[in-house]
């Protein structure tokens, strides 16, 4: 059973939009929600605009789970971006990306909200053995 919460602790809204933000991949926009010890984000929101295309790429790591939260992303793994090869994802669609993947993401008729949570190695075992 966990301790009665102090007075002092409560429920909070984050303002999203106090929070800093930095381009990232020359074309979405990136918002850390949390970070890790290191400085490096573990929940962000990653934002396009209509018409952008995340060129593809690689990410070292953790497994990292992608919840599309506004408009239709269109998702694709490779090297090269194919829009033929591409799968459109709407509002309340839940991925998971393993590290090393190349993929690309593009927001081909709208904005495009992501929320990106980045598991360290460890929960990254326990959910790929949940997903077996």
């Amino acid at each position: 059973m966990l301790p009665p919460a102090s007075s002092a602790e409560h429920t909070s809204l984050l303002n999203i939009n106090s929070l800093p933000r930095k381009q990232v991949y020359g074309v979405a926009y990136l918002t850390p929600l949390a970070v890790s010890n290191a400085g490096t984000p573990v929940v962000a929101l990653l934002d396009l605009r209509a018409g952008d295309v995340v060129p593809p790429h690689a990410t070292a790591s953790g497994l990292r789970l992608l919840t599309v939260l506004q408009g239709n992303l269109s998702w694709g793994d490779g090297r090269t971006v194919d829009q033929a090869r591409e799968t459109v994802y709407p509002a309340g669609s839940i991925l998971t990306l393993p590290a090393g993947v190349y993929h690309w993401a593009a927001a081909r008729s709208e904005d495009v909200r992501i929320q990106l949570v980045v598991l360290d190695e460890a929960t990254t075992l326990a959910v790929q053995e949940q997903m077996q």
